[in-house]
C-alpha cells in the first residue's frame, strides 16, 4: 500500500498511526512510517501522518512525534480528536525541539490539520485556533504573521477535518444515507474554517464502491463550502478531484471576468460592467464577483488546468 501511494494522484497521502494500527503494533508502525517518509519520491503528493490523539493517548502521541518529526519529508500532521489547545500545543513544542532551521527552510512550517470528532471539539474550535495562532505569533483570525513577529512559525494550522464516524459515536447521531443528520455539524465546521481562513475537509464516504453516491456526497460538501474530501480507497480519488475542481467552462468564464474587469476598471474607469453570458443574459460584474472568479482561477491553476489568456479571451468575448 505504501509503494502504491507514491503513484497516487491524491493531493495528500496520510500514513495512519491511529485507528488502523493494533495496540501491540504501534512501535513497528512508527518505524515503517518513518522509513516510508524518507523513501518517498519527490516531488509528489503532500506527505502527512495521522498520529495517536494527544487528548486520549498522550504518551503514544509523544512517541509518534519523536519518531516522525525528524523526517525532512514530513509536511503535515493530522491531529485526531482535538479537544483542547494543549492537544495542538504538544505538537508545536515537539516540532520546535525536533525540527531544525534547515528543515523549516526546505519545507516550510509543518501543516496541522485538526480533526473535529465531537460536539465539544466543534464548539471549542474557534478558541483552539485563536490560542494556537497567538502562541505562534500569528493573527488569530487570518493566520498571517503579526506585525511584531520576528520569525516564521515552526508549524501552523491549515485545515479543519470533519470525522463523521467518530462524531456520530460521540454524539449519538445516526448517520443516514441522505446525510441530513450531519448537515448542521458539517455546515458549522465549514463556517468556522472559513471564518479563520482555513481549508475545510469533508468526511469520508464509507461506501467506496458506489461512485454515484460518492459524487453526490462530494457535490453537497462543495455546496457547503468544503475545499476537499477524505478518501479511504484509491478508486475514490479521481471522482473527488473531478467534483471539487472547477469545470473548464467555469474556468473560462472566470478568466474572462478577470480580463474584462481589468479593462473596464483601468481603460474605462468603471468599477463594474455587464458580462454577456453564453445563454444571452447579462450579469453585472463587480468586486464580489471578481473575488469569486479569482478563487476559481487559483483553484484551476493548482489543479494544472488550462487557463485562457489575452487574445483567446478577447476572441471568446467577441463570439458571445
Amino acid at each position: 500500500m505504501i509503494k502504491k501511494s507514491q503513484s497516487s494522484s491524491a493531493d495528500t497521502i496520510i500514513f495512519d498511526l491511529e485507528d488502523s494500527v493494533a495496540a501491540h503494533k504501534k512501535g513497528s508502525a512508527r518505524e515503517t512510517v518513518f522509513l516510508a517518509l524518507e523513501a518517498a519520491a519527490r516531488p509528489g503528493p503532500e506527505l502527512a501522518v495521522r498520529i495517536n490523539p494527544p487528548s486520549e493517548a498522550r504518551a503514544l502521541a509523544e512517541d509518534d512525534l519523536d519518531m516522525i518529526l525528524p523526517s525532512r519529508q514530513l509536511q503535515a500532521i493530522v491531529v485526531p480528536k482535538v479537544e483542547h489547545e494543549e492537544d495542538v500545543r504538544l505538537i508545536v513544542e515537539k516540532a520546535k525541539a525536533l525540527r531544525d532551521g534547515s528543515t523549516l527552510d526546505e519545507v516550510g512550517p509543518l501543516a496541522l490539520v485538526l480533526s473535529v470528532e465531537s460536539a465539544a471539539s466543534l464548539l471549542r474550535m474557534p478558541r483552539i485556533v485563536e490560542t494556537i495562532r497567538e502562541g505562534l505569533g500569528q493573527d488569530p483570525f487570518s493566520g498571517e504573521l503579526a506585525s511584531n513577529a520576528t520569525k516564521t512559525p515552526v508549524a501552523q494550522v491549515v485545515a479543519l477535518l470533519f470525522a463523521s464516524e467518530d462524531y456520530c459515536a460521540s454524539t449519538g447521531i445516526l448517520r443516514t444515507r441522505d446525510r441530513k443528520s450531519l448537515l448542521f455539524p458539517r455546515a458549522h465546521m465549514a463556517t468556522i474554517a472559513k471564518a479563520y481562513n482555513l481549508s475545510a475537509i469533508d468526511m469520508v464516504c464509507i461506501d467506496y464502491k458506489d461512485q454515484d453516491y460518492l459524487v453526490e456526497e462530494a457535490q453537497e460538501a462543495k455546496q457547503l463550502g468544503y475545499d476537499g474530501k477524505q478518501a479511504i480507497h484509491p478508486v475514490q480519488v479521481d471522482a473527488i478531484q473531478d467534483t471539487f475542481n472547477p469545470t473548464q467552462e467555469a474556468v473560462d468564464r472566470a478568466a474572462t471576468i478577470l480580463h474584462l474587469y481589468e479593462h473596464a476598471s483601468q481603460g474605462e474607469n468603471r468599477g463594474a460592467y455587464g458580462l454577456q453570458e453564453k445563454g444571452g443574459g447579462m450579469t453585472m460584474i463587480d468586486r464580489p464577483m471578481l473575488l469569486q472568479a479569482s478563487a476559481v482561477v487559483d483553484k484551476a491553476r493548482k489543479a494544472g488546468m488550462r487557463i485562457p489568456e489575452g487574445k483567446e479571451l478577447e476572441q471568446q468575448h467577441k463570439q458571445q
